[in-house]
């Protein structure tokens, strides 16, 4: 591309999954409704509509409360479906103008346009049309941002939404991020919010200025990386991978060939809790769990289980690889290594029961307090017994062991 600046255009659909609803049924359009699940008798708001917000909804509240706030609510289930018809309903839009587009299939597209104003004209033009043309084909009206990288592109449709059109120009990036509320910097969760209140941080400005010093004092080891996002350093690409075609892999080599079960299984453990905290870190969920096994004669064995809900939790990777493992292996031979597969990566926000079983929901706030610890001290600093007791046997048995296959 030479000396071309670079251009990308995000396109943020806030309540992805009302905004196909409505689009689908007209009469809902200008009502108060919500998308949520129903089964064990508990289910919580995953999404809703604008009408729905204004009376004081919100995403993650229980059911019954939404209930009681808005009579006569109207309740929808997921329609997972209707939701790749869409997908792919903007994806063809998207194809028409960017040679390279990413599309996270949970209402964010982000369109590398790089080099295309001969074609299209002027960025901001291009998706001017593209925004005009999604609201004329689908009937859904995108907030829409363009600027050098994809994080400054999120951070500017966040400020605009539900809709509208802002360009941030090359050179300007600093100006527009400085006076910007904290909240909206992607990957400030709830946890960092408190942190930077304590020290009177309100302003994405004020983080971008910390020293490396401050920042990793304040925000542990992952602090230098949060104050460089408060300053727009993004040189992550537009990808045209699927979601559901990426993959997480991990390979663990046992320093002996061993059939210790227990060994084993402290090795499968191993991986789903180092592969399941990279996965949860990018908010996605596992619908297929893979498994290669070498035998010490070089023979390989392969399996994987799909998953009718998406597996999230380094306790239910490791339950499925290990139903995977015993299926696969019939020979009695020793193992010489393992690799783990997470496959079908999807995001949470897909799961539509996510949230409705109470142990399923005790599970996940005990795997995510298990990966705070684990960013804040380093993946080692914590582990399960299963983990801990076959180390004893397999010195092996440890993060360093562990590599992307």
């Amino acid at each position: 591309m030479g000396n071309i600046s670079r251009a990308v255009c995000h396109l943020n659909i806030i309540g992805f999954r009302a905004a196909v609803a409505a689009q689908r049924d007209t009469s809902l359009r200008g009502q108060p409704f919500v998308i949520a699940g129903a089964t064990g008798g508990r289910a919580l708001v995953l999404d809703l509509s604008p009408e729905a917000m204004k009376e004081g909804i919100s995403p993650g509240m229980a059911l019954g409360v939404a209930e009681r706030r808005v009579r006569d609510l109207t309740v929808l289930a997921p329609d997972p479906p209707a939701y790749l018809t869409m997908n792919r309903e903007l994806e063809k839009i998207a194809a028409l103008y960017a040679p390279v587009y990413e599309n996270d299939q949970f209402g964010n597209l982000y369109l590398d346009l790089t080099g295309t104003a001969g074609l299209f004209g002027p960025a901001a033009d291009c998706a001017s049309r593209i925004l005009r043309e999604m609201l004329e084909q689908v009937s859904i009206r995108p907030a829409a941002a363009v600027a050098g990288n994809k994080l400054i592109c999120k951070i500017a449709t966040r400020t605009i939404r539900p809709t509208g059109l802002i360009q941030v120009q090359a050179g300007a990036e600093a100006d527009f991020l400085v006076h910007q509320d904290l909240r909206l910097l992607p990957g400030m969760g709830p946890g960092l919010l408190r942190t930077a209140a304590v020290t009177g941080l309100r302003e994405i400005g004020e983080l971008a200025a910390l020293s490396d010093g401050e920042a990793v004092s304040l925000f542990g080891k992952h602090g230098r990386h949060l104050r460089d996002t408060a300053r727009g350093i993004d040189d992550s690409p537009v990808e045209t991978v699927s979601l559901g075609e990426k993959r997480i892999e991990k390979h663990l080599d046992f320093a002996e060939d061993t059939l210790d079960f227990d060994v084993i299984r402290g090795g499968l453990m191993l991986l789903a809790e180092t592969g399941g905290i990279e996965m949860r870190g990018q908010k996605w969920g596992t619908a297929a769990v893979l498994l290669h096994i070498v035998y010490a004669d070089g023979v390989r064995a392969e399996g994987q289980e799909k998953q009718r809900r998406l597996c999230i939790t380094d306790r239910d990777i490791a339950a499925a690889a290990e139903r995977v493992y015993l299926k696969a292996v019939v020979r009695r031979l020793r193992i010489r290594s393992i690799t783990l597969t997470l496959g079908d990566l999807r995001p949470l926000g897909w799961s539509p029961d996510l949230f409705e079983i109470a142990e399923d929901t005790k599970q996940r706030k005990l795997q995510e307090a298990a990966d705070k610890v684990r960013n804040k001290y380093g993946p080692g600093m914590l582990t399960t017994a299963a983990v801990y007791a076959a180390s004893r046997k397999e010195p092996v048995l440890s993060l360093p062991s562990v590599s992307n296959a």
